[in-house]
């Protein structure tokens, strides 16, 4: 997966809870084009990762850089998307 379409802004989501999240997008995106991919564990394993509320880091003058909150969702959206067309037929 790759982070580097996330711009960073000051507050936003946190970073390592992104990349974290990212990485399970990997490991489901890689199990859904298995040829023997259980689809409907899948799912409930995509449905778990959807309902993972990310924290926020804190905004303002002394505010941290995370990752900006519209990109990320946006980017989540497409790879769910990945993901469910991968298993549709199986």
């Amino acid at each position: 997966m790759n982070n580097e379409v996330l711009r960073s802004v000051k507050g936003g989501y946190d970073k390592n809870a992104v990349v974290s999240k990212l990485e399970n997008y990997g490991i489901l995106m890689n199990m859904a084009e298995a040829p023997d991919a259980d689809a409907s564990r899948i799912r409930a394993e995509l449905d778990k990762l959807i309902q993972t509320q990310l924290p926020c880091v804190k905004g303002g003058l002394f505010g941290k850089i995370g990752f900006s909150v519209e990109d990320t969702d946006n980017y989540f959206s497409q790879l769910e998307e990945k993901i469910m067309s991968a298993l549709e037929g199986k």
